[in-house]
């Protein structure tokens, strides 16, 4: 039996023959022992059945133990210690107790430990294979593209071809087991016989799938497509066997069969599709900011790597020729975030102070007065060139003493012949229209043209017609149109060169390597040299820095409040602008550069007289007024490589040829202009 404290199996002998009180027997040690494991109680049990009577009280007495004896297994309560002290017996129980001599062998009960594990091992590996085995089973079901995609969704569809019909299980056709218990007892299906549910649809049962019978005739066993598909393990075949059937989903696809058929990809055009899950629905729309609010929106649009940095777009293609586009407009939403104060400009003109402007120049008068009130002035430069009204000439205020800033600039703005119209958030200084088409009158006149008169006035009104101004922008139009016309047709000029230079231009086409892949250099160059002036030491406007450079350099300076204005600049917006030291000091247009960048501005260099303040997006779509040489054969060449520029790269051309002289007259953005040496081609 085993030892309760070892676990180990030991043979114990009977206890003496008592006459007349049975005394407890000390324990003897066990006269064999095998091992140190335990032995199932079932071989013991089995042992102990097959062994022969126990010893008799001869064999006893003679002293002969005889062969080893199992005695049957004790309960629980045999032992009242753990040193194995066995029970007081009784001479009844000990009689019954040798009733069958018979001994145990050990070996036989060692064998039959050895094979009871060796079993458990087995019937352990055997489970661990089979639970893998499903496992991967279950995987590669899960993993198998939906079969029913571009099937019919109705019921049966009998088969008119002549081609055999592949099995259902090969094919890979999934039947719910509910259709299967619902269709294995129909006759009509186990017949043959064609079976279509008018009710059902795609939508109503997605699971519904398409199957087809041959009616050709031959064995319905072997022919009938459900006979392997309605089979369950409850079923029967022809021969009456046992038939367990398998699910679609796990038989293997054979290799010949292609790959499954995917939703919306290798599907049959024909019949319905399985209708796809329904996706989530989208988000509600952000809800709209309040006014106070809504001026911060763009700060949750920020580019993350480079916020400075204006979006970018790709370049149009004509043929083999990459074109350049335009500048892109773009304001750092810092700066948009810190707006300048609310400006009262009839509290602001109401500002007193003495000043002496006898002999001071207009333009820089107006950027004192708009440093002083924080008030943008802008003048109407185009209107003042073709009026032949010079930006820099002389103003005199003739103010006595203490006087308005509104009375001051008044007096200005008579001097030069000017008005003021007040905006919302600035002032204008411009010609009257009456006063702008007396000066403009001889200009637009067609008198000098003689015979050619006729063919000018529909040039250009064909010309002016193409771009829709305001009336003082389409006077200014057409005045730059005739006066390059009349130089177009080498008549007298009416306008000055230097007027000319800054709104229009003469094209002659001498191509390059550099002017192809450069273009030609823009008319307006950006600030690059010129004196910068003594270092400052306290912060100071960027009007008064502005004028103050410019007057070192003896020039004017003309700024865009358009572009200024968007970015929330002021004139009195304060900057600290570095110099240099004494003797390495920068030039002037290394310090604006420094301090106008981050807003995005920069100073170009008109003439040697002029600045003019903006940014590369304005400056690139400000219109210039073309004239060309002679164009020769290739003359509808060029104008057809010229408006598909136009076209491809979204800018406003008006382009006419000019039959007396055969060039073209054009108004395009400066930027287009730039490349009409790689538009036109090296030859012209």
């Amino acid at each position: 039996m085993n030892c309760p404290k070892c676990n180990s199996f030991v043979q114990i002998d009977p206890p003496q023959h008592a006459t007349n009180v049975a005394q407890p027997s000390p324990p003897s040690p066990p006269r064999v022992m095998l091992g140190d494991e335990s032995i199932g109680s079932e071989a013991v049990t089995e042992a102990g059945m097959s062994v022969g009577d126990l010893p008799t009280e001869s064999s006893d007495a003679a002293g002969d133990s005889g062969p080893l004896i199992a005695p049957p297994l004790a309960s629980e309560t045999s032992f009242e210690s753990d040193e194995g002290v066995l029970p007081e017996t009784t001479g009844d129980s000990e009689a019954d107790s040798m009733a069958s001599p018979g001994g145990v062998d050990p070996n036989e009960l060692f064998q039959a430990r050895r094979s009871g594990t060796s079993k458990s091992v087995a019937m352990w590996i055997v489970g661990s294979l089979l639970s893998v085995s499903v496992m991967a089973g279950l995987f590669i079901w899960f993993r198998q593209p939906d079969q029913t995609a571009g099937l019919p969704a109705s019921g049966l569809v009998s088969n008119t071809s002549d081609e055999p019909i592949e099995d259902v299980s090969v094919n890979g056709s999934a039947v719910s087991e509910a259709d299967v218990e619902s269709n294995g007892n129909d006759p009509a299906i186990n017949s043959g016989v064609e079976v279509i549910d008018a009710g059902a649809s795609a939508e109503d049962d997605p699971d519904a799938v398409g199957m087809s019978a041959d009616t050709a005739g031959g064995d319905p066993m072997s022919d009938d497509p459900m006979s392997d598909g309605n089979t369950d393990s409850g079923t029967l075949d022809a021969g009456g066997s046992d038939v367990p059937g398998v699910p679609n989903d796990l038989m293997p696809r054979s290799p010949l069969d292609g790959p499954p058929a995917v939703l919306g990809r290798d599907q049959p055009n024909a019949g319905p599709v399985t209708k796809p899950p329904p996706t989530e629905s989208e988000p509600d729309p952000v809800m709209e900011l309040p006014p106070e609010f809504a001026q911060f929106q763009i700060l949750l649009e920020m580019p993350g790597q480079a916020p400075d940095a204006p979006p970018m777009s790709e370049a149009p293609v004509l043929e083999d020729v990459v074109l350049d586009i335009a500048a892109e407009e773009f304001v750092d939403p810092m700066l948009i975030a810190t707006p300048p104060e609310e400006v009262n400009i009839e509290t602001a003109l109401k500002m007193r102070l003495a000043v002496s402007t006898k002999g001071y120049p207009l333009s820089d008068l107006i950027l004192f007065l708009g440093e002083a009130t924080l008030i943008p002035i802008q003048l109407d430069w185009v209107s003042m060139d073709l009026a032949d009204v010079d930006l820099r000439q002389p103003v005199a205020t003739d103010s006595k003493g203490m006087t308005t800033i509104g009375q001051l600039l008044g007096r200005a703005a008579r001097s030069a012949g000017l008005e003021i119209e007040t905006e919302e958030d600035r002032l204008t200084l411009t010609l009257p229209m009456e006063m702008l088409q007396a000066k403009t009158k001889s200009l637009i006149e067609l008198e000098d043209f003689g015979n050619e008169r006729g063919s000018a006035e529909t040039l250009l009104d064909q010309l002016n017609a193409v771009v829709e101004l305001e009336p003082r922008d389409a006077l200014h139009l057409r005045c730059l149109t005739t006066e390059s016309l009349r130089r177009l047709r080498q008549h007298e000029p009416m306008l000055s060169d230097e007027v000319m230079s800054r709104w229009s231009a003469a094209y002659t086409h001498k191509p390059t390597e550099k002017l192809v892949d450069d273009g030609l250099p823009p008319g307006w160059q950006v600030l690059s040299e010129g004196k910068s002036g003594s270092q400052l030491d306290t912060a100071i406007a960027m009007a008064g820095l502005l004028r103050r450079t410019s007057r070192i350099n003896d020039a004017t300076c003309v700024i865009n409040w358009n572009d200024a204005q968007r970015r929330r600049l002021s004139p009195g917006q304060l900057v600290m602008a570095y110099a240099g030291e004494a003797g390495s000091e920068v030039t002037a247009g290394e310090m604006l550069e420094r301090v106008l960048d981050p807003m995005g501005l920069q100073v170009r260099e008109v003439d040697s007289s002029h600045w003019w303040v903006g940014t590369s997006a304005t400056y690139d779509r400000l219109p210039v007024v073309v004239r060309s040489e002679p164009l020769g054969p290739r003359r509808d060449d060029v104008l057809h490589r010229i408006r598909e520029s136009a076209r491809l790269v979204g800018a406003s051309l008006a382009i006419e040829h000019d039959p007396v002289s055969d060039g073209f007259l054009a108004v395009m953005p400066r930027f287009l202009y730039r490349q009409l040496p790689k538009i036109i081609g090296p030859e012209l």
